[in-house]
């Protein structure tokens, strides 16, 4: 599988994504910025981008203290997870070890003001989970990230974990 680099918009580094998909959701979301550092949630039609639909989140931004809510957990995540989070917050996510990872990586995303990309493997629920996340921010002023929309791709699930990692 060949490697697409695709071109950072604030940070001097290149945001590396190797999934097509998510290559052509970032080139989506750099074409709605329109001059700005970020585009709006109001610039995004989820359409443009069916696809990729059922993998996406759409994640608000709270400060004082920074919190994220699921607008939106993504129909593909939620039947591969067994879980549905839409309308919750993160910190009601029920595997720890994942609300710990993803409020750095997402408080990451908000505090740099840039997109990230990050390869994932591990067990859940005793299946082994590979996955690409993509995770670009959004503004309603174009300054101020009130909303992260995140899609996760080429999710892979192992029937069953080795006895030894099964709890």
């Amino acid at each position: 599988m060949q490697l697409a680099t695709a071109p950072a918009p604030i940070a001097s580094a290149p945001l590396v994504i190797e999934d097509e998909a998510l290559v052509r959701l970032y080139a989506y979301w750099d074409g709605k910025r329109a001059g700005r550092r970020f585009p709006a949630r109001a610039d995004i039609h989820p359409l443009d981008f069916a696809y990729l639909l059922g993998w996406v989140m759409l994640i608000d931004v709270a400060y004082q203290p920074l919190s994220f809510r699921f607008r939106l957990y993504g129909s593909e995540l939620a039947g591969n997870m067994n879980f549905d989070l839409t309308g919750k917050d993160l910190a009601e996510h029920p595997d720890p070890e994942f609300r710990t990872r993803t409020a750095r990586v997402w408080a990451e995303v908000v505090d740099g003001g840039q997109p990230t990309c990050s390869k994932y493997d591990g067990w859940v629920d005793g299946r082994l989970m590979r996955y690409e996340a993509l995770r670009l921010p959004l503004s309603s002023d174009g300054e101020t990230i009130d909303m992260l929309l995140v899609a996760v791709h080429h999710l892979t699930i192992a029937a069953e974990a080795p006895a030894f990692v099964r709890r």
